[in-house]
């Protein structure tokens, strides 16, 4: 009974930590932000209602990474003509991200109360990123899976923004079909350039620390931002 935990360990122990990504030097390009539109021949679907006081019923991301989803689209339409990419998830505000950052890490304390500083940002950020380190609120990352014809999501193993352990890219307890679709999944993204997460089989990001630390480039381009679409939001 402690196989399965003791390589879920093993997995994530290639996850890049918040040293790494805090490591990662940020220039902003001063890109803009756009919603994802009809230049992308795939499906967006808005999940979280929260994102809605920001952004209202429109998923934003920073503009090169449009043409890069299409691209990704396209790419996937050689290998399964009738399926199409659905994007869930792209720019999260950052009151959102230190939302969840801050409550993870109470509850992270009250089991932890010795752990400070770095160490308790290490900790923490293995369940709920930094956001000072995080990609969604850089509008550089998104969530995404394959739909079928009729826009039923592929199995994965899990569903998407389900957070257990088989949301690791390469848990071995899911079925030869779940795994076959993440691969590629991130094979798709790949392509066009994106950089996987290995902790969520949904996450991918351009632009990011994440993304220049997998490609080992010298720099991230986008920095995280206070935006929003909506006049009203707070």
């Amino acid at each position: 009974m402690t196989e399965q935990p003791n390589i879920y360990r093993l997995l994530e122990n290639h996850f890049l930590t918040y040293r790494e990504l805090a490591s990662v030097p940020v220039e902003d390009c001063g890109e803009a932000m756009v919603p994802i539109g009809p230049e992308f021949s795939g499906k967006v679907l808005v999940v979280d209602e929260q994102m809605k006081a920001y952004t209202g019923d429109r998923i934003y991301v920073r503009e090169a990474l449009v043409d890069r989803l299409e691209k990704a689209q396209q790419t996937l339409k050689t290998v399964m003509p009738d399926c199409d990419l659905q994007v869930v998830y792209g720019y999260r505000h950052l009151n959102i991200q230190t939302f969840k950052f801050e409550s993870y890490k109470k509850t992270v304390l009250e089991r932890q109360p010795e752990l400070e500083g770095v160490e308790l940002n290490e900790t923490v950020h293995r369940f709920s990123a930094v956001p000072e380190v995080a990609g969604h609120p850089t509008g550089g990352a998104v969530d995404l899976h394959i739909v079928d014809a009729s826009g039923k999501p592929l199995p994965f193993g899990t569903p998407i923004h389900k957070y257990d352990d088989d949301t690791y890219v390469f848990s071995p307890f899911i079925d030869r079909e779940s795994a076959r679709n993440r691969q590629i999944l991130r094979y798709c993204m790949q392509v066009a350039g994106f950089a996987p997460f290995d902790g969520e089989w949904w996450h991918f990001s351009y632009g990011d620390r994440e993304w220049a630390f997998y490609y080992s480039q010298p720099k991230a381009i986008y920095s995280q931002l206070n935006f929003s679409s909506v006049e009203t939001a707070a």
